[in-house]
């Protein structure tokens, strides 16, 4: 009689135990959950900010490129219209 009562004893607190047990595991699955929810937030937000800055370094590219052409035509031509400001100041009338 005496074995049957701490076997109770025993069961009720391998029942406690294991609530207890069983709580934390699902304490730690909603954050599990929560961790990966936000590691695919980051990892999209990485994305984009990637696509973003090729875009950026595209037009940046594209600027310096255009600058330099345009910049050296620009001096060409202003070069030109000096030597014939010079020209014809030079030249009588």
């Amino acid at each position: 009689m005496a074995d049957s009562h701490f076997d109770d004893l025993d069961t009720a607190t391998d029942n406690g135990e294991r609530e207890e047990l069983i709580k934390h595991v699902l304490e730690l699955q909603s954050q599990l959950k929560n961790m990966v929810s936000r590691v695919d937030s980051a990892r999209k937000e990485h994305q984009s900010l990637l696509t973003e800055n090729q875009l950026l370094q595209k037009y940046i590219n594209n600027s310096l490129t255009s600058t330099a052409v345009f910049g050296a035509t620009n001096g060409a031509i202003n070069a030109n219209n000096i030597a014939l400001r010079q020209s014809s100041a030079d030249s009588p009338r």
